[in-house]
């Protein structure tokens, strides 16, 4: 019977976890995502694919682009990500932590400006304090550089 406590999913368990982004293998698309964080490791919407060994989060023509989001929530610790960054106005390369009530760090480059990160965080979507926003400038070269970003977090 689905009203008994045994239909349900289990709520997610933390623990440590290491995601190589190589593969579309453990990737749902999210209108098919019916909670289960043991049946993959991603959800998302849009259409990343798979090149040269990594996932491109693309932005095909009339589309918003691609968002990926994990399926394990994280209480602390640190999230390192290697990426490159996209170019054109108006379009945003960013990795976020974001929680269910709107709790939320994020690491972005916005538009044109591909050597300025901004990373900004928020407590229930208001920014937490009176300098919720730092810049931060990247010595990298662009779009065509693989820059790896670390936010860390502890209790």
């Amino acid at each position: 019977m689905s009203f008994t406590l045994d239909s349900c999913v289990p709520a997610p368990v933390c623990k440590d976890k290491v995601y190589k982004m190589d593969s579309l293998d453990r990737y749902q698309d999210i209108g098919k995502y019916l909670g289960d964080s043991s049946k993959a490791d991603w959800v998302g919407q849009g259409e990343p694919l798979v090149y040269d060994g990594s996932i491109l989060l693309t932005m095909p023509p009339k589309s918003v682009g691609t968002v990926l989001a994990t399926t394990t929530y994280m209480w602390y610790g640190s999230v390192k990500a290697k990426m490159k960054t996209s170019r054109g106005k108006g379009v945003v390369t960013a990795f976020i932590l974001f929680s269910d009530v709107k709790d939320e760090i994020d690491y972005e480059f916005v538009g044109v400006d591909l050597q300025t990160a901004q990373t900004n965080y928020y407590f229930q979507g208001i920014p937490s304090c009176k300098h919720h926003s730092f810049l931060v400038r990247c010595f990298c070269g662009g779009a065509n550089c693989l820059q790896t970003s670390t936010l860390e977090t502890s209790p």
